[in-house]
């Protein structure tokens, strides 16, 4: 388990005032991080979401939200020792997953991985389940979309005024889930651009090979991520490293297979970045709050933002092809298109 405490006092961002005491371990990104990734995610979704999504009260709501994860734990033994694993996960050095599973063949679902790694001598438990976290969310988040593009689309267009009421209340809701479902979310994505959270060296180098003499310190998890982002990480210093976001072409399918593969480079890259958060540590950066140091931090929360973003719109954009209902299975795609009539309104 990844051993650092997070401090629930903080500023949201510049806007929003937070009195949030401590909590558990396995948490990445102190509150401001989370907060910071969230907004500048949501503040920079395109035109083409929804505007339920991008009003300014929708923008408040998915920051707050990203740090909900984290305020809930404490709740019970059962949803910490299920949940806290899904924060972070366990790289070694050579990339690969302790139990020396490949990142690149993650099987397809959380059960298969489980399986792989007992087979291995450890355990989803052990050794973190970030990626499916991030996967299961996104799956989630798509799904809600495309029954909001249903309701949506009933609410004008249903047969009578009782059904296009009914369409329209259920849009309403939908609207309040993809929201919070997003944000919630978001936390998970956020965590897999905190570099350490990606290692085995997640709070201090620990009992590995140190040709480089890294700090050992246990105290370098909070000091990253939380003291130096609270007193040295500005919002607009971030939003100025967020990637562009290339927008996909309408008629390409996003399956699981492809946001799984985004997700695992993603965390690659958040890896590979862990050798040059030590040398700044080693140098002293996070303490003094280093040109070096604040490029290093505002890059990582940017990367997190980005990501978070695009990966908002792949379930978006994806949702128009997704399959609705159980009793009558029908493609979201040919209900909004008026081609056949949504069985799914009562």
């Amino acid at each position: 388990m990844h051993k650092t405490a997070v401090l629930r006092t903080a500023v949201l961002c510049s806007f929003l005032l937070a009195a949030i005491g401590t909590r558990s371990p396995a948490s990445a990104w102190g509150a401001k991080g989370h907060y910071l990734i969230n907004r500048l995610a949501a503040q920079s979704l395109p035109a083409t979401m929804p505007a339920f999504m991008r009003t300014p009260s929708a923008t408040d709501e998915l920051t707050y939200l990203g740090l909900e994860l984290d305020l809930l734990k404490g709740a019970g033994p059962e949803w910490d020792s299920e949940l806290d694993p899904g924060h972070y996960l366990d790289l070694t050095d050579d990339g690969k997953i302790v139990g020396n599973l490949s990142l690149d063949a993650l099987p397809p679902t959380r059960e298969a991985y489980d399986t792989a790694l007992r087979a291995r001598g450890t355990d989803q438990y052990k050794a973190g389940y970030l990626p499916y976290s991030i996967v299961q969310g996104w799956e989630q988040l798509r799904m809600v979309f495309a029954y909001w593009r249903v309701d949506s689309y009933e609410a004008a267009h249903a047969s009578t005024a009782r059904l296009r009421a009914t369409a329209a209340m259920r849009e309403n809701v939908d609207g309040q889930l993809a929201r919070r479902d997003a944000g919630v979310w978001g936390h998970y994505v956020a965590d897999a651009s905190q570099p350490l959270h990606v290692t085995v060296h997640f709070n201090g180098w620990g009992k590995y090979p140190n040709p480089h003499g890294y700090s050992n310190s246990t105290h370098l998890h909070d000091l990253f991520e939380t003291q130096f982002v609270d007193r040295f990480v500005r919002r607009s210093a971030v939003a100025a490293r967020m990637a562009p976001l290339h927008l996909r072409a309408p008629t390409q399918l996003i399956d699981q297979g492809r946001v799984m593969a985004a997700v695992v480079r993603y965390l690659r890259a958040s890896n590979a970045t862990v050798p040059q958060l030590y040398r700044i540590a080693q140098s002293g950066g996070f303490n003094t709050g280093t040109p070096q140091a604040k490029a290093f931090v505002e890059e990582r929360l940017a990367f997190g933002a980005s990501e978070l973003r695009t990966l908002m719109v792949w379930a978006w954009d994806d949702s128009v092809n997704e399959t609705i209902g159980d009793d009558v299975p029908q493609r979201v795609r040919d209900i909004v298109s008026g081609k056949v009539r949504y069985a799914g309104l009562r």
